[in-house]
């Protein structure tokens, strides 16, 4: 990477020029000084503060709302762990339906138990919070780059209290699911820097994939990737990092693949945006019922099989509008930059959760470090982030997430008004904010226009 002044030559930008040498980028003794240390202090101390709660809620030393929900996610990982160690997926059971690398997050801590005596939910819960710091730390990192390219002795920390609190709003869910370890990274493949442009890029492809692997979604980050050799090179990584190890999960656990065939029948889960609809209606005599069915509550009746199918045109759809957004971007050397990178990787997660015929509250953890890392960006000019906007109306909508569930969760099962209309306002600030940020992200690629041509005298 390398700073470029702006025409007033007062702003350093973000952008990238592909194949620069290595020693363009500011060194690990550059961006981590003492003083950047010392200003982060306040931020560091909010996120052992929260961390600490959560993990008092997650054992229930302080009481929660409701702790079974808290495990139990992570009893099932535990049922599904004792299935791996038999040698094989768990076929069959209607709640599986992740890609095969999830099952090496879920087995790891039976494999740790057996060598150090630790609990499984021990085990888990310390992996959960290990990637929960991981990615805090890389959004510190962030936030001191940001600073070396300004020049500036103390950091802007807006992303990282932005991280700190969106996770701590969510609530100790986020230790009881593996969501978080997938977000991890997926801001790996949006952070990491090596010497050599090269071995960035394989890194960051190399991280997608097996992100990719574990939940499906860190792939929508490659919409950002730039076009030419450095691109290619990440999407080839990206590819291998997911392939090969599918491969290795294959000879080894029959059923690897049976997550392609697993939601095919699943319905609207009712946190969804478009089973809102269905939810209100019920309030005005809709005859349609809410039924436990492939590990969730869903909305069943007339209308919700149409509703479900356009769900899946609607995540077609927002996707054909990246690639043209892309195409229209012209991510060229020059023209690409970190802001940019980072934006569409937001979108793209956004276009995907809220099209999605399922939106559990854990989902929300995906887009956590995307709001971090764009917000780190804000200060800059060209080159920073378009999305600071949409990134606020987002952490919005994750403060009324708890609320929704665990909270209210059991009145929305039942038709209670109240939690029906918290859930419709959290699932319209996710739509306006999708929308807003597809705007934005659109506005920025416009091609850049020629002067126009001075009138002769």
């Amino acid at each position: 990477m390398t700073g470029r002044q702006t025409a007033a030559g007062a702003v350093p930008t973000d952008t990238v020029t592909m194949n620069a040498p290595a020693t363009t980028n500011p060194t690990t003794n550059s961006l981590i000084t003492g003083e950047r240390v010392r200003s982060a202090a306040l931020p560091i101390a909010a996120w052992v503060w929260t961390r600490a709660v959560l993990l008092m809620f997650t054992y229930n030393v302080i009481p929660y709302i409701s702790h079974g929900d808290i495990v139990g996610d992570v009893k099932t990982y535990n049922r599904w762990s004792q299935v791996f160690a038999h040698g094989h997926f768990p076929q069959g059971d209607p709640q599986w339906q992740y890609p095969p690398g999830a099952a090496v997050v879920i087995a790891l801590p039976r494999l740790v138990r057996s060598a150090t005596g630790l609990s499984y939910y021990t085990t888990f819960y310390g992996m959960a919070l290990a990637a929960d710091l991981i990615t805090f730390l890389l959004v510190l990192y962030r936030c001191w780059h940001t600073a070396e390219r300004r020049r500036a002795a103390r950091a802007d920390y807006t992303g990282a209290w932005a991280y700190v609190a969106a996770i701590f709003m969510l609530g100790p869910i986020v230790f009881g699911r593996y969501d978080v370890i997938v977000t991890m990274t997926a801001a790996v493949a949006l952070v990491v820097v090596l010497p050599g442009a090269a071995g960035t890029w394989r890194a960051r492809g190399a991280a997608i994939g097996l992100g990719a692997l574990l939940k499906i979604w860190p792939a929508a980050l490659v919409v950002g990737l730039p076009k030419r050799a450095d691109g290619r090179r990440a999407l080839l990584w990206a590819v291998l990092g997911a392939a090969v190890p599918t491969l290795g999960l294959m000879a080894f656990l029959p059923g690897s693949l049976g997550f392609l065939t697993g939601q095919q029948d699943r319905g609207l889960e009712i946190e969804s945006v478009l089973a809102t609809p269905f939810l209100i209606a019920r309030r005005l005599g809709y005859s349609g019922t809410i039924r436990h069915q492939y590990g969730a509550f869903e909305v069943t009746g007339p209308g919700v099989a149409w509703a479900a199918a356009l769900c899946e045109l609607l995540t077609l759809a927002g996707f054909v509008w990246l690639l043209c957004w892309r195409r229209r971007a012209n991510l060229l050397p020059g023209r690409w930059s970190t802001g940019r990178y980072y934006d569409a990787a937001l979108v793209a997660v956004l276009i995907a959760i809220v099209t999605s015929r399922v939106l559990s509250p854990q989902y929300l953890v995906w887009v956590v470090a995307l709001i971090a890392l764009c917000l780190t960006l804000a200060p800059l000019g060209t080159g920073g982030t378009v999305l600071v906007g949409p990134c606020w109306l987002l952490l919005a909508a994750i403060s009324v997430t708890q609320l929704e569930f665990p909270l209210l969760f059991p009145r929305l099962i039942h038709g209670g008004r109240f939690a029906v209309w918290i859930v419709a306002a959290r699932n319209l600030l996710l739509v306006a904010a999708t929308l807003w940020a597809a705007r934005s992200l659109w506005r920025s690629a416009a091609p850049e226009r020629e002067p126009a041509p001075t009138a002769r005298v």
